[in-house]
């Protein structure tokens, strides 16, 4: 196995066949790597490697412009994202109401009986007289 490129920079593997050959492409292809650091486009002119540098890339790049749908979709996203941040702070408010109102009864629980000793003791101390 080797791998071989067609002119347009495109990797083709190569396999022997049963006769012990590789099977190349049908389009032309070289043995030679794209150059590195050239840039799109690019294509092999049988001797070297034709390409842009990173500044003719850039510069002939287009700025990027969505289509109506994406900025839809981007928008949708966005007020998911803000519904769930929403949602997920009214569970944690949720939650520490509940914490909040076991600990108040649990208080209630507390100065009941706190209550009904203090009611026994009065009623001890009564029958004492």
């Amino acid at each position: 196995m080797k791998v071989v490129y067609l002119y347009d920079g495109t990797p083709y593997i190569t396999e022997l066949n049963g006769e012990g050959e590789y099977n190349y492409p049908n389009e032309a292809w070289t043995e030679t790597p794209p150059t590195e650091g050239i840039y799109e486009p690019f294509y092999f002119n049988g001797n070297e490697w034709i390409g842009s540098t990173k500044e003719e890339w850039e510069s002939n790049k287009l700025p990027y412009e969505p289509t109506v749908i994406q900025m839809q979709l981007a928008q949708t996203q966005m007020q998911m994202t803000k519904t769930v941040a929403q949602l997920q702070k009214a569970q944690q408010d949720l939650a520490n109401c509940v914490l909040e109102g076991t600990k108040k009864d649990e208080r209630i629980k507390k100065l009941e009986e706190q209550q009904a000793e203090a009611m026994l003791e009065i009623s001890k101390l009564k029958g004492e007289l």
